[in-house]
């Protein structure tokens, strides 16, 4: 049985761990302690999953008094790497919300500590356990397209579900690296995965131009907003159970508002960004991310010697994944995935189960390290200071630092 101690307890540490980890796998694995700066939110735990767990404020007296087989954690992003360290030089693996961290320096730092504790990190990247990005990796890996010269990313997400990010402290560079960090490392991270190869320079351009725009009529947020029936970001969070339990009943405690204006203009994050990335073995990236797209889903071609892989899907045609391979001798495959159940195209469950499951065998290599969690992370750093700064990015002797 691994006991498990849990610091953050927000919506993805809910959607993601907690009634799995109850339901799914009894017999292995229990949270045993669980710890956040509002204790409203982990009673919210104890009353409706498990009412035999030990809630705390401090981080370190909850590890000194349960020592746990492992933590995890899923705190806001720009924390990540206090609780990932202090968890490691405690003695304590740690299983670590995407991103693994937001900086450079917290790279550096997290790869120190797991060098010197000899202790692990695992980045939960379930993007590498959905069904469809899985096949196209065993593609790759039996050389459909032979060795891949470039690759076309283009990911949209819709006034909802991308301007969810603007309601809440996503909203703050500081706090989530911006969307390069927080959201992109999910795809910067497959296109790795994909090539198996490391990222070397990095260029990007961002501008906030649909978002943060104090010209459009706006309130201060949606539960109070006049203008929800014509606003295509609103959604009524207040009424739903979880949002409520987890943060409208909790906000008294520390003043965290969950649903902030997306028109309001003190936010800092880009909603339109734009990457090149140059690899190792000398593939090509071009990668865009919109965040008011009238519809959700992503584009992802990809030009091999042999060949090219085309992988679609837009989010409510119903429901499936495309994936079509061209051959330059003419023959072409077409594979069409149904939607997975579960959240996340079924890469939640299917990541879980490679970690608590008893799962032994790893043969795409979906199981991601703290370096692969370093290599996402870098490029969404990278894209920001050349954003900032106007420049190319030369990662090479960055990462070389982090080996």
């Amino acid at each position: 049985m691994e006991r498990i101690a849990v610091v953050g307890m927000g919506s993805r540490f809910f959607t993601l761990f907690a009634k799995r980890l109850k339901n799914n796998y009894p017999d292995r694995a229990k949270v045993v302690g669980v710890c956040d700066t509002n204790r409203v939110r982990c009673e919210y735990y104890r009353d409706t999953i498990d009412a035999d767990v030990a809630i705390f404020d401090n981080f370190d007296k909850m590890l000194d008094e349960l020592k746990p087989d492992s933590v995890i954690v899923a705190t806001p992003d720009c924390y990540h790497h206090e609780y990932i360290i202090k968890a490691l030089k405690k003695g304590y693996p740690v299983y670590s919300e995407k991103p693994m961290t937001t900086t450079e320096e917290s790279c550096l730092a997290i790869r120190k500590a797991e060098k010197e504790t000899g202790k692990s990190v695992t980045v939960t990247f379930n993007c590498r356990f959905m069904p469809y990005y899985a096949r196209i990796k065993e593609l790759l890996m039996n050389g459909a397209v032979g060795r891949v010269l470039s690759i076309h990313y283009e990911y949209q997400l819709d006034t909802k579900h991308g301007g969810d990010y603007f309601k809440r402290w996503h909203r703050s560079i500081e706090t989530s690296g911006g969307m390069m960090v927080h959201k992109a490392t999910h795809h910067f991270d497959i296109v790795n995965w994909l090539l198996d190869d490391e990222p070397e320079r990095v260029s990007a351009q961002g501008r906030r131009l649909y978002y943060g725009n104090d010209d459009r009529p706006h309130g201060e947020r949606c539960s109070t907003c006049q203008y929800a029936k014509t606003c295509h970001s609103y959604e009524a969070h207040h009424e739903k159970t979880g949002t409520q339990n987890l943060f409208f009943k909790a906000e008294h405690v520390d003043g965290y508002v969950r649903d902030h204006c997306v028109f309001k203009p003190d936010t800092n994050i880009y909603d339109t960004m734009s990457v090149s990335v140059g690899y190792k073995k000398g593939t090509l990236l071009t990668y865009t991310l919109d965040m008011y797209s009238p519809r959700e889903g992503y584009n992802m071609t990809i030009y091999g010697t042999e060949g090219r892989i085309e992988a679609s899907t837009f989010f409510g045609d119903k429901d499936t994944y495309k994936i079509i391979l061209t051959k330059h001798t003419g023959e072409v495959q077409e594979i069409i995935f149904p939607a997975a159940a579960g959240t996340h195209a079924g890469g939640d469950d299917r990541m879980l189960e490679m970690f608590f499951g008893g799962v032994k065998d790893d043969p795409l290599g979906q199981c991601s390290d703290s370096f692969d969690g370093a290599k996402s992370a870098m490029i969404g750093i990278a894209a920001n200071r050349s954003i900032k700064e106007g420049v190319a990015v030369d990662l090479t002797p960055i990462l070389d630092k982090m080996r």
